[in-house]
């Protein structure tokens, strides 16, 4: 890949991460809501599971371009993808790019290839922003976690997200905290609803961090062949107008359903499945991590994020299918994903199979 820097600006550029269900979707959603109307900017979404949930919450248009890498994680096995996604969307001449890798990812691969010869002329590489949970930053199991770890030591920006659930105790320990990392971070703060001031953005990064277990998860890597919107995306039709797929790796299990359009759920017995969804999980021994998805209710589509310790409900825009993504820790083999399926079905109110 070869750019001009004389010809081409370099886009500044910045990488969003943090663990599964901190709000770096929520966070990247804010931002587009409140950049310059005149600024074009691109991001690239990377997801661990074969059916992508955030690239449908991110709106396109509007001076806002969308790619999503799904299936794997840039850092590793995406890598190849990583450099596709990025020559496609740097061809749009952005005046902003915002990277965000799977919260099971580790961000030192993804830096090393923003820094390879190419690229690094292309692109002006900013501060590496990283979300934690403030209870998942104090609990020393989390710290212990390589890939967590590197993720917090690799952060030049380093916000505790949805501060308004914790008390001003837990805050003000994670302020402490972090306060005492070193190299010393040039940002730490608390944010609500994914608020990120947009002046962050154009904070510099630095050599001097560096990982610890750079390494950590490359054994773990998933088998499967990462997707582009430059492969042949996955779209519900009249003989499969509900496709499942599922992926393993990285130390966790995914399973994904893509439904047709002309399904429909209900949205009340949806939040209930959300509800329950804990318990359920619980019953069938599934060490349940994250859940996300976008149903069609009626005329209006809801982003669902769920974590074991809380979850939400947005009305979005999207206007296309629905989609849900289940991921679990690996801890006895492939998870039994057919009692989730069922009781993710029997939310629905418009079933296309039966009702047509």
């Amino acid at each position: 890949m070869n750019f001009s820097p004389a010809a081409n600006k370099a886009v500044p550029t910045n990488l969003i991460s943090g663990f599964l269900g901190v709000g770096k979707t929520t966070a990247i959603r804010y931002l587009l809501a409140h950049k310059p109307q005149h600024e074009r900017w691109a991001v690239l979404v990377n997801e661990f599971g074969e059916i992508g949930i955030d690239g449908a919450t991110l709106e396109s248009g509007q001076g806002v371009d969308i790619r999503e890498v799904a299936g794997g994680c840039v850092c590793c096995t995406s890598g190849p993808m990583l450099r596709v996604a990025l020559t496609r969307l740097l061809r749009q001449r952005p005046d902003r790019l915002l990277i965000e890798p799977t919260g099971l990812g580790h961000p030192a691969g993804i830096l090393d290839t923003l820094r390879e010869p190419g690229l690094a002329q292309a692109l002006q590489l900013n501060a590496v922003i990283t979300l934690v949970d403030p209870a998942q930053f104090l609990d020393e199991k989390y710290r212990q976690h390589p890939v967590y770890a590197d993720q917090i030591s690799l952060a030049d920006v380093l916000l505790a997200s949805k501060s308004d659930r914790y008390d001003a105790a837990t805050l003000q320990q994670f302020q402490q905290q972090a306060d005492e990392l070193y190299p010393p971070k040039q940002r730490v703060a608390s944010i609500e609803n994914g608020a990120i001031d947009a002046a962050w953005l154009d904070l510099g990064t630095t050599s001097q961090r560096t990982a610890e277990h750079p390494d950590a998860h490359r054994k773990l890597l998933s088998p499967l062949q990462p997707r582009t919107g430059d492969t042949e995306p996955l779209v519900p039709s009249a003989n499969e107008p509900l496709i499942c797929r599922s992926n393993h790796g990285l130390g966790s299990h995914s399973c994904g359903w893509l439904f047709a359009p002309q399904f429909q759920f209900h949205l009340q017995k949806l939040k209930h499945w959300a509800d329950d969804l804990a318990e359920l999980a619980a019953a069938q021994h599934v060490p349940l991590t994250r859940a996300k998805g976008v149903f069609r209710c009626g005329d209006k589509w809801w982003w669902l994020n769920w974590t074991p310790q809380d979850h939400s409900w947005q009305a979005i825009a999207w206007r296309r299918d629905s989609r849900c993504e289940l991921i679990a820790a690996d801890s006895a083999g492939e998870p039994d994903w057919q009692a989730f399926a069922s009781s993710l079905l029997s939310t629905l109110s418009v079933d296309p199979r039966i009702n047509n």
